[in-house]
């Protein structure tokens, strides 16, 4: 692996044969990457492919589905008509159906394949308006089709995040009452509520042995009630509760606000647990947590990698998803798990677009 650099177009330039892939997310950062790229107005993917959100299910999203579809259509409309003009070669859209994850794995693995391995030299990935568990799915395809390439990721940074510091106070008040009325309105602050589907990808399901408990290793976010949607579905023996933090000293907040929003809910109150400090940016070095929890022991001496079936569930950033994905690659035995929320309001994940960032590696 390599340090992680701030993107420039010049970085991507007489790169030879580039496969270039994206996806047309709600969030303003989806267009960074090719924003950057697009006043230079020269033709420099070899190959370009767009994932396309569709579910079954956006019109049911309170508040969100309108709005999703809104800014999805926005946003894919920008990538398609610009990456005509820096792609020699535009393939289909691959249909990224959310409520069909078997027959989603399938269909991108069809379109990689149609791509001639010999005329692509490396790959740039942009995560930027990808799920985390898009990513995860998006890596292990290209790991699986184009193995020993190397490979470049790109992500843009929002220039915000919700919830935004101002609110933490109102929320914290309102996570505290717990009235039918402050729940709700915690809901819609928030931007989530409830889950509505425990998530396990295909070639993610790890080697569970049935007498065995679990450890779920459980990256936190914002949206305690994913995560007690998620442990209450998958009742995991050991909680490993890892809250992120910023590179950026004017998010550092969030940290002790994720902290205290999660202890005034009691989300982790019923389970044995244990907390961490884990970068939200840093790859190398959350992948060096995870292994170092992987081979700690509980409190009573086990080793839990020994002892348990090991799950994770990266519910915080995306750089967290890419270093959960390497984790996986040297431990194929550790499940990878998500939660989809029952409801949510695009408004209220991020805003504006951030610095661009750029990490190259190769898969062996």
């Amino acid at each position: 692996m390599k340090e992680i650099k701030e993107f420039t177009p010049e970085l991507i330039r007489e790169k030879g044969n580039i496969l270039y892939i994206c996806a047309a997310g709600f969030e303003d950062r989806t267009r960074g990457i090719i924003e950057s790229l697009q006043k230079n107005g020269d033709t420099v993917f070899k190959y370009s492919n767009i994932l396309e959100y569709r579910s079954n299910l956006h019109s049911e999203l309170r508040e969100g589905g309108p709005e999703y579809l809104k800014k999805n259509k926005e946003n894919l409309e920008l990538l398609e008509n610009t990456l005509k003009n820096l792609s020699e070669n535009t393939l289909p859209n691959t249909i990224i159906n959310i409520d069909d994850m078997l027959n989603t794995n399938n269909y991108l693995n069809k379109i990689l394949q149609s791509i001639p391995s010999e005329e692509i030299d490396l790959i740039f990935i942009d995560i930027s308006g990808m799920a985390n568990f898009l990513i995860l799915l998006s890596l292990h395809q290209l790991n699986k089709v184009f193995h020993n390439k190397k490979i470049s990721i790109l992500y843009t940074e929002a220039q915000n995040y919700f919830p935004e510091e101002g609110e933490k106070d109102e929320i914290l008040q309102l996570a505290q009452r717990q009235s039918q009325d402050d729940v709700m309105k915690l809901a819609e602050i928030l931007g989530a509520s409830g889950a509505r589907e425990t998530l396990i990808l295909p070639d993610f399901k790890g080697y569970f042995k049935e007498d065995f408990p679990i450890c779920i290793i459980f990256f936190v976010g914002y949206e305690p009630s994913r995560a007690i949607g998620l442990l209450d579905t998958y009742r995991p023996h050991l909680v490993i509760a890892c809250y992120g933090v910023s590179p950026h000293e004017h998010f550092r907040w969030r940290t002790e606000f994720s902290k205290e929003l999660h202890r005034k809910l009691r989300v982790f109150d019923q389970y044995n647990s244990s907390s961490m400090e884990v970068s939200t940016f840093d790859i190398a070095e959350i992948i060096s947590r995870l292994e170092e929890i992987y081979t700690s022991a509980d409190r009573e001496g086990k080793i839990l990698y020994e002892n348990y079936n090991i799950a994770v569930t990266p519910q915080c950033s995306k750089l967290q998803t890419v270093a959960t994905y390497f984790f996986c690659q040297s431990h194929p035995d550790t499940q990878v798990v998500f939660c989809l929320p029952g409801t949510f309001n695009p408004r209220r994940y991020s805003k504006g677009i951030g610095k661009r960032w750029i990490y190259e590696f190769s898969i062996y």
